[in-house]
């Protein structure tokens, strides 16, 4: 390796550095209608169930046509290091980029945005560890309650959030055999409800005329994604 070779490796190992703090990297919305029951005290994994395959559609689309996320399929592939805390590797988004459909992981490589298998079947989640990503959520919440009677009998707000947020997130191995995905892998926002660094909920009237359910919602779920620490894996959101 020349010594320009070394001095851009340099210079790109100091920008990481540099950049291992909690920052934004990318903003996008995913839009839900339909019903919302609340939680309450007891989870409603079929009403997460059915929420979280209306937005599989929405974050395929994005993971297929985004130009950043397509950049992180590609430079997520990394050599497999047993010995460390970290996965290891030399290669990044300034090297050139691998053709993942003809050359994907290896025995001695893993994929940190492969498929995540739960209850035997595989989920794609965009927000997780192995990204070292977490996310800040933004809800717009509409339902047909007054927003000015605050919590109603037709529904508790801290509980139908919950029921969201269940949606928003990779189910676990048990609710997975439940509720089993019609296709796959089935792509979700979060490997984990623990990776939402803040959520800010703004309520509003939901004014369709006609018949109405008590639970019908519509969403409006701005996402900003975060990361924790800047690696090769991760580097092409900053260009976002």
């Amino acid at each position: 390796m020349s010594s320009t070779d070394n001095g851009d490796r340099e210079r790109i190992d100091a920008l990481i550095a540099n950049m291992s703090y909690a920052r934004e990297l990318m903003r996008f919305h995913l839009v839900f209608r339909g019903l919302l029951p609340s939680a309450g005290n007891k989870p409603k994994p079929s009403y997460a169930a059915h929420i979280r395959k209306k937005l599989h559609p929405q974050l395929r689309e994005l993971w297929r046509t985004h130009h950043v996320m397509k950049r992180v399929a590609r430079t997520g592939i990394v050599k497999r290091d047993d010995g460390a805390a970290y996965l290891a590797t030399s290669e990044g988004p300034f090297d050139v980029e691998r053709d993942i459909d003809r050359f994907p992981a290896g025995p001695n490589e893993v994929d940190l945005t492969g498929p995540i298998i739960s209850g035997g079947h595989s989920f794609r989640p965009l927000v997780r560890e192995s990204l070292q990503l977490n996310c800040s959520l933004s809800v717009t919440f509409l339902r047909h309650d007054d927003p000015l009677q605050g919590v109603t009998q037709n529904g508790d707000l801290d509980g139908r959030i919950k029921c969201l947020l269940d949606a928003l997130t990779m189910p676990k191995p048990e609710i997975a055999v439940r509720f089993p995905p019609q296709s796959e892998p089935m792509y979700c926002l979060m490997e984990s409800d623990a990776l939402i660094s803040d959520l800010e909920i703004e309520t509003g009237r939901l004014l369709s005329p006609g018949d109405r359910h008590k639970h019908e919602v519509q969403l409006i779920i701005e996402v900003a994604v975060n990361v924790l620490r800047v690696g090769p894996w991760n580097l092409p959101l900053l260009g976002n």
